[in-house]
């Protein structure tokens, strides 16, 4: 959890700043990632492919049912 400290200094922030620091974590994140052995890597994406996946089912599943009660309460 971040400190009382460090969330205001984000709050502080310019747009331009918060940004800058998004890009280098991100830099600092596929670097720690081109990193690992192929196999580990590989390992970890297909987790994030999955998450993905499953989330994009779930808010397709929500969807699906949200029609299905619109188009009931039309009746």
């Amino acid at each position: 959890m971040l400190s009382d400290e460090k969330i205001e200094a984000y709050r502080r922030m310019t747009p331009a700043r918060r940004w800058k620091e998004t890009e280098e974590l991100m830099t600092w994140a596929w670097r720690a990632l081109l990193a690992l052995p192929l196999a580990e890597r590989n390992r970890r994406l297909q987790v994030v492919r999955d998450e993905h996946d499953r989330s994009d089912a779930n808010m397709l599943a929500h969807m699906r049912k949200l029609e299905r009660m619109r188009k009931r309460k039309r009746r």
